[in-house]
This record gives structure tokens, sequence and C-alpha cells, in this order.
């Protein structure tokens, strides 16, 4: 094994970074051929609709943080709190 150290998972935020990244490039791509299809149909607002819900998801995958720093003032400010 040699000078190898194994760090032991201390906290769920590197599990939780994976799984989110994982499953978000896995919707994605299925937005992304559910979108090729409509486009090959000419379905205009289905197209529509997927890319705006593929922008969505890609905010929550790529920039989690962010989105959620953004998704926490609107809701303050809606709420009031």
């Amino acid at each position: 094994m040699g000078n190898q150290t194994l760090a032991a998972l201390t906290s769920g935020v590197q599990l939780k970074d994976w799984v989110i990244t994982v499953a978000g490039n896995v919707f994605l791509i299925i937005l992304i051929v559910r979108g090729i299809g409509h486009y090959a149909k000419r379905e205009w607002g289905g197209l529509i609709t997927h890319v705006m819900a593929g922008v969505v998801v890609a905010g929550f995958v790529y920039a989690s943080d962010v989105t959620k720093t953004v998704l926490v003032d609107v809701w303050t400010k809606v709420v009031g709190t």
C-alpha cells in the first residue's frame, strides 16, 4: 500500500454533489433526446418547454449553490421574512 492514506467520508457533501451531478446529467440527456424528437416532429411548444426545463436543471446541476441562493432571495422577497 505504501504511503497511501484513505480519507473517510466525513460528511455527505461529496456524495450529495456526486448524486446531483450524475442525476442532473442523466436528466439533461433525456431532455436533449426528447427535444430532438420534438424538433424532428416540428412540435415547437414541446421543444421550448424542454429547453426551459433544461435551463432550470442545468442551473441546479452546475451552479447549485448559486441557484439555492437566488431561490432563497426570491422566497425572502415574496414572503417578506
